[in-house]
């Protein structure tokens, strides 16, 4: 059953330039749906119109078949967590667990049963009877979490609530979001611009840029088959390495020594992409081309090694730890089924090897 269902919401402001164009899609019951784009995509302020704290220019809502397009927030049986946590700090972590809880009429004891439940879920037992000041950022972000879970609401909206962590925090924040989620069957919309959090948290994401979704689908389906350059770019760290390339009907040429079998197309330019994974290392067979690498750097558990392709930095990934020199030439091999094309004015992708944008989609969508 579908939890949320938005259908060609639109949003502007003063009558002005959208903030959000025709944005429609489905989140399952006991989905972890993640919204990704970088600041100023409007995902913050999607998750306010399906929070209720924002009004819609048009479109609708349904939370589990009812139109809520309309409704108070207070009567959308939703919990948010917010990026400041938004904690009381003269209560005890007790009294925010259960801050609003009597104003849908639970009995103190019930209270007390819920807070002690999320308390132990989130490892907090010790600390009910201190302030927020007595606690460390990653144990105020288990009390607003908890909070949510308290409600025991069926939806639970989160924006951003790990940017103010630490990396390492950070990390081990996610696994316990995700771990909780999956325990206790609720259906999660987590906005987020860091690409690592969608990747590793959701089962569904959806990339928004300048207020329109550019591609739905499964973590990897997005990262192996990015429906237009920004996904390409967006999605991947290091992102996917992009040159101009020039198309003849039978051979897609990126640079004097390197060209791709591309029968059928039309002539032109292209764009074609490549992920720092997929340049590997041709120590016994014929390289594709050769380059000089630029800048390195050594990871420990990975190399980072910079060049220039057709006046384009590129960057290669190789797990372990390699040492080039500056200014040393290297031979570098790209198998064809690893090359990204895309149209240079729309940024669309023109493989055919994949299913187009719109079945992939609607299999997405499914």
């Amino acid at each position: 059953m579908k939890a949320i269902d938005v259908r060609n919401i639109n949003k502007a402001y003063h009558g002005e330039a959208m903030v959000l164009e025709d944005v429609s899609f489905e989140v399952q019951e006991g989905e972890f749906f993640a919204i990704v784009g970088p600041s100023g995509c409007g995902k913050s302020t999607l998750l306010r119109i399906i929070a209720g704290l924002e009004n819609v220019s048009a479109g609708t809502l349904y939370m589990n078949g009812e139109d809520m397009v309309n409704s108070r927030p207070n009567e959308r049986q939703i919990s948010m967590v917010f990026q400041n946590y938004a904690l009381f700090p003269h209560m005890t972590v007790a009294e925010n667990i259960v801050f609003g809880l009597h104003v849908k009429k639970i009995s103190k004891q019930q209270q007390k049963q819920r807070c002690l439940e999320a308390a132990r879920l989130l490892g907090l037992e010790q600390l009910l009877d201190r302030k927020p000041r007595e606690l460390s950022g990653g144990q105020r972000q288990r009390v607003a979490l908890g909070r949510a879970i308290a409600s025991e609401a069926p939806i639970c909206l989160m924006d951003e609530p790990l940017s103010n962590l630490d990396a390492k925090l950070r990390s081990k924040m996610r696994a316990e979001v995700r771990q909780i989620q999956r325990r206790l069957g609720m259906s999660m919309i987590y906005v987020t611009h860091d690409q690592v959090e969608a990747m590793t948290m959701a089962d569904r994401i959806m990339v928004l840029n300048e207020g329109s979704i550019q591609q739905i689908g499964r973590p990897l389906d997005v990262y192996n088959y990015p429906q237009n350059q920004f996904v390409a770019t967006f999605i991947g760290s290091p992102p996917m390495n992009m040159t101009k390339a020039t198309l003849n009907g039978q051979h897609i040429q990126l640079t004097d020594g390197w060209q791709v079998a591309a029968s059928g197309w039309e002539e032109g330019d292209v764009c074609a992409g490549v992920r720092p994974e997929h340049l590997t290392y041709a120590a016994e067979e014929p390289p594709t081309f050769t380059a000089a690498v630029e800048h390195i750097e050594i990871l420990g558990t990975e190399t980072l090694l910079m060049f220039r392709m057709n006046g384009e930095l590129w960057i290669a990934k190789w797990p372990g730890q390699w040492d080039f020199q500056e200014g040393e030439e290297i031979p570098l091999k790209v198998d064809e089924e690893h090359i990204h094309f895309f149209q240079p004015g729309t940024g669309r992708r023109i493989d055919k090897r994949v299913l187009p944008a719109d079945e992939m989609y609607m299999e997405a969508a499914l």
